[in-house]
C-alpha cells in the first residue's frame, strides 16, 4: 500500500523533484485495499488470509527496497503536467516482471543460494500429515534432498493446455500464454494427490487483453524480450466489438485496475475469441504509452473504412460507433482523471464512464485476444504460510507461497498477486528457516551405462 508521495520518494530515490512533484497519488489506505480485494473477488477470498495479506503488505514491499530491489513510476496518464495513476498502481521494479526476476538473481548470487536448473521435482518424501523432502530428477541422474522444510514456488497450471482445458473451461486450451512457459501445474497436482487442500477459483484466471499478434507462449527471459508490450489496456477509453461489430462489455466499469484480468475472458467467449479496441483521436492522446505506440493496428479516415479493413461489415460497425454515440450522457463532463460517471443510456452493455464519442479520426483498431498470465486454482495456506490438508490441518513441513497459492476468486486488484507472493515468501521463508538443519542429498539412482 501507499500514503502518498513523501513514500513513493522513498522507492524512487533518483526522480527528480519535478517529475516526483507532479505525480497525483492518493493514500491507499488498509481499508481501501481490504474492499477492493472483497469487491472483486465477490467476496468469496478467504477474509483471515485477505487481512493477513493487507496488514503485512506495506512492510513486505519495504522489505523488497531494503533487499535490494529498485523501482521505476508506473506509466500515467498526463494531462496539464500532472501524471495521474490507477489507484494503488504508482511504482514497478525496473524491468517489470522480468527486470525484478533478474535483480532477485543477482541477489541470489551474491548471497551464494545455490539455483538449479533442469532440476524437476518428481515426487514429495511424505504425506498428508508430513514432507521431509522432495525427490529431484535432472537429465543425468535422480536424488531426494532430505530437509526440515520445503516450501513450494512451483506456480500455477497457465501453461498447461490440458489442465486449462479441464479447469477453466471450453477453449481455454487454445488462449496465449504470457505467464511463465515453466508453470505447467505438475507440482500443484501431487500436492493435491498428497491429500492437501485446494482454494481458490479453479475455474478462473489472471485472463487479460493481448495483442493477437503475440507469440501463443512468451519466450523465455533470454527470448525477445517482448515483456509487457503485447498487453491492451486502454481499453477504458474507446469501445470493443468482437468480429460481428458488436460491443459486448463495459469498457468503463472501472480503472482497468480492477477489470483487465477479467476481461481477456470476455474477449474469449466472443466469435473465434477476437475482438477490436476502437478509438478516435481522444482515446488514442490518452494511450499510458503514448500515441505513437507502436502494436498491432489498422488505421483508417472513416469508420466504415476502418471496418473493411479489420473484415467487419461497414454498415454494422457504423451502427454500433453511431448508437454509442448517441447515447453518451452529454451532460457529464469526460474527466479520464477519475471515475467520471460519464456513461451512455439505454445501451446494452453500458459504458459506465469516460464514454467519450468517437468521432476525431483518423480512427484506428487493435485487434486483442485473451492472454493467461496465472490461473487462480491452488493450494489452501493458513497465516504461516503452511499447506494445509483436506482435514484442514497444517501439513508439517510444507510452506507455500506465490501462483500456488490459491487466493483469488473470478478477478484481481492489479499487481496484487505480486503482493501476495511477497508477503506469503516472507513468511515462508522465515518459519521454514527457523527449522534447523540443512538438506541432505541422497541419490537414489544413477543413469545406466551403455
Amino acid at each position: 500500500m501507499v500514503t502518498g508521495v513523501e513514500e513513493i520518494a522513498e522507492f524512487l530515490p533518483d526522480l527528480d523533484k519535478a517529475t516526483l512533484h507532479s505525480m497525483q497519488v492518493a493514500p491507499y489506505t488498509h481499508d481501501d485495499f481490504l474492499a477492493d480485494l472483497n469487491r472483486v473477488t465477490q467476496h468469496r477470498i478467504d477474509s483471515v488470509l485477505a487481512s493477513y495479506l493487507v496488514d503485512r503488505s506495506n512492510a513486505a514491499v519495504h522489505w523488497m527496497l531494503e533487499t535490494g530491489i529498485r523501482w521505476v513510476p508506473e506509466k500515467a496518464v498526463i494531462i496539464d503536467g500532472k501524471r495521474y495513476f490507477d489507484p494503488g498502481k504508482i511504482i514497478q521494479p525496473i524491468g517489470g516482471g522480468r527486470g525484478q526476476l533478474a535483480q532477485w538473481r543477482k541477489i541470489a548470487d551474491g548471497l551464494g543460494i545455490d539455483i538449479r536448473f533442469r532440476s524437476k521435482v518428481s515426487s514429495f518424501l511424505g504425506d498428508h500429515r508430513r514432507i521431509d523432502g522432495v525427490q529431484v530428477t535432472t537429465p543425468d541422474t535422480v536424488y531426494e534432498l532430505v530437509a526440515p522444510a520445503v516450501i513450494a514456488c512451483s506456480g500455477g497450471f497457465q501453461a498447461n493446455p490440458e489442465m486449462r482445458a479441464r479447469y477453466l473451461g471450453p477453449n481455454t486450451d487454445f488462449v496465449k500464454v504470457r505467464g511463465s512457459r515453466y508453470n505447467t501445474g505438475e507440482v500443484l497436482r501431487m500436492m493435491l494427490d498428497l491429500g492437501v487442500k485446494p482454494a481458490g477459483h479453479w475455474q478462473g484466471a489472471h485472463a487479460s487483453p493481448i495483442d493477437s499478434a503475440a507469440p501463443a507462449v512468451e519466450t523465455p527471459i533470454a527470448g525477445d524480450g517482448l515483456g509487457n508490450t503485447m498487453n491492451r489496456y486502454d481499453y477504458t477509453f474507446g469501445i470493443t466489438v468482437n468480429e460481428r461489430g458488436l460491443r459486448f462489455y463495459d469498457e468503463g466499469e472501472a480503472y482497468h485496475t480492477y477489470t483487465y484480468a477479467k476481461t481477456g475472458r470476455a474477449i474469449l467467449e466472443q466469435p473465434s475469441g477476437i475482438a477490436n479496441q476502437i478509438y478516435d483521436q481522444t482515446g488514442i492522446a490518452l494511450f499510458r504509452h503514448g500515441p505513437d505506440y507502436v502494436a498491432t493496428h489498422e488505421e483508417a479516415a472513416t469508420i466504415a473504412e476502418l471496418a473493411k479493413k479489420i473484415g467487419i461489415a461497414p454498415e454494422v460497425l457504423g451502427h454500433t460507433v453511431a448508437e454509442f454515440n448517441r447515447a453518451i450522457d452529454a451532460g457529464v463532463p469526460f474527466d479520464p482523471r477519475r471515475l467520471d460517471g460519464k456513461g451512455t443510456r439505454g445501451l446494452t452493455p453500458n459504458k459506465s464512464n469516460w464514454a467519450s464519442p468517437i468521432e476525431r479520426g483518423p480512427f484506428r483498431a487493435y485487434p486483442v485476444t485473451c492472454g493467461i498470465t496465472f490461473t487462480f486454482g491452488g493450494v489452501a495456506v493458513d497465516t504461516e504460510a503452511q499447506v494445509l490438508n483436506t482435514e484442514g490441518d497444517p501439513v508439517a513441513g510444507l510452506y507455500a507461497s506465490g501462483d500456488v497459492i490459491g487466493l483469488f476468486y473470478h478477478n484481481y486488484p492489479s499487481c496484487t498477486g505480486q503482493t501476495r507472493n511477497v508477503v506469503f515468501s516472507l513468511t515462508a521463508g522465515r518459519n521454514a528457516a527457523a527449522q534447523a538443519g540443512r538438506p541432505i542429498v541422497r541419490p537414489v539412482r544413477q543413469p545406466a551405462t551403455i
